[in-house]
């Protein structure tokens, strides 16, 4: 006779129970690493050597690294003609670590304050001195500087060293010369003469302290147009030459003389466009487009060979209408009015008044 459903269902747990008392294997104790930085990048900006990689955020296992303690940045020097090329294979990229460890030296070791400096968005960025490098370690003959970095975590565990960035330190480029600004409606322009062709960089400054590399490619032609130089401010510029040779990195000269200019805001808005005159019965409407630039409109009206005379200042709407139009014909004009107060050409038309729609 077949047992009920009850009794099977209690037998199965209980053999269900049953395993649950057998011990497994021990288990290793899990240890957190924080994972390797890969993408640790040189250049030379002037005398300096300027390192830039992610900020760690990882260990080893792929979950987010919450014990950051520290990252420490390493340095090894060696002639250029004996460093070992560019590592391919794991095994030879494993050795060059090595020869870091080995032949080099901690240069810095960066605290949670020391990496809240060197934030620059996702990235750290540390800079190395090169003139303190070269009276550390004079040659005859070009050198060749190896920069690796290590991060720190989880009570002092230290990740794998991360991939080596390579310079050779070289004597950096004069300026551009003869830099020269002109305001025109569009923007600033610049004018100069390159450093034996080579392209420059661009910095703009709005107090002559604070400057900023603007946002376009190296430039070799000798003039550009800063549109996004807004009217009514001064703005400074000041240029770099630059260096870039293909899987090397770059190398940013000097700064240049800073030159200021003030941009003045002169520059009339467009005139309104489109604009009719609709004869309304006793009165006149007047409509037209918006015109780039300006912020209010201003409406006049001559009639009888007078001059004109201003109907209404300030406009913010793009239609007017004249209730009162004097006998006859009389002409229309709409300015456009800036921030500044610049006033655009007027645009014009004609109506006559009183007349029938």
């Amino acid at each position: 006779m077949a047992r009920p459903i009850r009794h099977i269902v209690a037998l199965l747990g209980s053999i269900v129970l049953a395993g649950c008392g057998v011990k497994s294997a021990p288990q290793p104790p899990v240890i957190t690493l924080a994972e390797a930085t890969r993408d640790l990048e040189v250049r030379q900006d002037d005398r300096q050597a300027v390192l830039s990689w992610s900020y760690p955020a990882v260990t080893t296992a792929g979950q987010p690294l919450t014990g950051l303690e520290s990252v420490e940045v390493w340095r090894a020097t060696m002639l250029e003609v004996e460093a070992p090329p560019p590592a391919e294979k794991p095994r030879d990229r494993d050795l060059n670590r090595q020869l870091v460890l080995a032949t080099g030296e901690r240069i810095a070791d960066l605290d949670r304050a020391a990496l809240d400096a060197a934030t620059r968005g996702a990235r750290l960025e540390w800079r190395d001195d090169l003139e303190a490098w070269h009276r550390d370690h004079p040659a005859e003959k070009p050198q060749m500087v190896w920069y690796a970095v290590r991060t720190r975590c989880c009570r002092g565990r230290e990740s794998e060293l991360s991939n080596i960035a390579r310079l050779v330190p070289v004597q950096p480029p004069p300026p551009p010369t003869g830099l020269a600004l002109a305001a025109e409606a569009d923007g600033v322009r610049l004018t100069w003469v390159p450093h034996e062709e080579l392209p420059a960089i661009i910095e703009r400054s709005s107090d002559g302290e604070t400057w900023d590399a603007l946002d376009v490619p190296p430039l070799a032609t000798g003039e550009w147009l800063d549109r996004g130089a807004a009217q009514g401010a001064v703005w400074n510029y000041r240029l770099r030459t630059v260096i870039e040779r293909e899987g090397e990195p770059r190398v940013v000269g000097s700064p240049g003389p800073a030159l200021g200019l003030f941009h003045p805001d002169i520059y009339p808005p467009d005139a309104p466009a489109d604009l009719v005159c609709l004869p309304e019965g006793a009165s006149v409407r007047l409509r037209w487009r918006p015109a780039d630039g300006a912020v209010s409109y201003r409406v006049l009206r001559s009639a009888g060979g007078e001059p004109p005379t201003p109907l209404a200042e300030g406009l913010t709407a793009t239609q007017f209408e004249d209730l009162e139009p004097p006998p006859g014909t009389s002409t229309y004009e709409v300015e456009a009015v800036d921030g500044a107060g610049n006033r655009s050409p007027p645009a014009s038309c004609g109506a006559a008044g009183g007349s029938a729609p």
